[in-house]
């Protein structure tokens, strides 16, 4: 796929499903969703080949049913939270895992903690227990702490993520420096014109959330920050360097070919082998998924649990899962103008746990980096990428 970086040259606006009120905050903004990603990539084709501009319904461009699928089969990723470093070089960032939390440590209370989530069986069965559908293993943590959940970094490098799945430690100090921990949001408050006079209708206010992804001023009027925050996204079109409209409000972006300096989605050429021998895999998202039964896959039977791994032939039994609260999807469908149905998503950076039971994994590559979704469409948007690590079994 080929690579491409988004840079905002205005706050960004991406609303939640709420309904548009007068009020706005930091709740009213969800992160860019595949679709919005894939929409911009395929606008940006219909604009090159002039397509819906021969034919005009009601002042609006149409588009012929051949156009529609040509348009639609065209595969995004995306969009990835990137950092443009002082040296040029871009840093991809993705949702931080499900399986990792922050804790202070009671004996330093300066010091926070990077904890591991992973499945583990119950004790005592006869004694207690836990409402988990079909003998799903709970989700606990790998050593006993005492203290609440502490914030930190909410994007992490995607090596660190990599790392981090692939079972090695990392210090909280690590994954601060490396990652992000949020991004800068600007409300801006309007106002409604009088379509007659232009001026400004009284009382007519609103205020709209976006992310901020310049540069930063530094603390007590110390300059600017050197890095910046913009959006990579991987398509198999080819695309030439240009400005684009991403988000609500129409506001301008720069669509740029991105060098990265390292193939940071490259397959481990050991996940064969590390497979084979812990017996499990682990699938994290990178991006929202969407599956027909909610947070369940629907390539898995739903009273056994056991399934055959998209792109590949290999079969496993689903073991345990750590996800966040639900997404709500929606969007604007550009060819039937109206607004698409709300659908739900796992968020990204859920974690599912899989034993497997095929002996023959030499197509295990396939799904890494790809999508896991359902639907066909949904995995040419883009939702539900993933990458994949071992796990050991007990």
């Amino acid at each position: 796929m080929k690579n491409y970086c988004l840079d905002a040259l205005a706050p960004l606006v991406f609303r939640g499903g709420k309904p548009f009120g007068a009020q706005s905050d930091t709740e009213d903004i969800l992160f860019p969703f595949p679709s919005s990603a894939a929409g911009l990539i395929r606008s940006q084709v219909m604009w090159q080949k002039q397509w819906g501009f021969e034919q005009e319904h009601e002042g609006r461009g149409q588009l012929t049913h051949q156009q529609v699928q040509e348009l639609q089969q065209i595969a995004t990723q995306g969009p990835f939270l990137v950092r443009y470093e002082a040296n040029n070089q871009i840093t991809v960032l993705v949702p931080k895992p499900a399986d990792a939390l922050y804790f202070k440590d009671p004996k330093h209370s300066e010091k926070i903690k990077l904890m591991r989530l992973a499945p583990q069986g119950i004790a005592n069965k006869e004694e207690c227990g836990c409402d988990l559908p079909r003998d799903l293993l709970p989700v606990k943590m790998v050593a006993d702490v005492k203290g609440k959940p502490q914030g930190g970094a909410a994007y992490w490098c995607l090596n660190d993520s990599l790392r981090w799945q692939a079972g090695e430690e990392l210090s909280f100090n690590e994954v601060q420096q490396h990652g992000a921990q949020t991004l800068s949001i600007e409300t801006r408050t309007h106002v409604a014109l009088d379509d007659v006079s232009f001026a400004a209708s009284e009382g007519k206010l609103f205020q709209t959330a976006a992310y901020d992804l310049g540069h930063q001023a530094k603390a007590k009027h110390g300059g600017w920050q050197e890095q910046h925050y913009g959006f990579l996204i991987r398509t198999t079109q080819e695309l030439p360097d240009s400005l684009v409209r991403f988000g609500g409000e129409g506001r301008l972006s720069r669509l740029t070919t991105a060098q990265l300096q390292g193939d940071e989605f490259k397959v481990s050429s050991q996940l064969v082998e590390d497979i084979k021998q812990q017996g499990g895999l682990r699938l994290t998202l990178l991006t929202p998924a969407i599956f027909a039964n909610g947070w369940l896959p629907g390539w898995l039977d739903q009273t056994t649990l056991e399934g055959v791994l998209p792109h590949t032939n290999i079969k496993v039994k689903l073991r345990a899962v750590a996800a966040d609260r639900w997404l709500p999807v929606s969007g604007w469908d550009l060819n039937q103008h109206k607004p698409k149905a709300m659908r739900k998503a796992v968020a990204a950076g859920a974690v599912y746990w899989f034993e497997c039971c095929s002996d023959d994994l030499d197509n295990i590559h396939q799904i890494a980096f790809q999508s896991i979704s359902d639907q066909e469409q949904d995995k040419l948007d883009g939702f539900g990428i993933v990458s994949v690590a071992a796990w050991q079994k007990k």
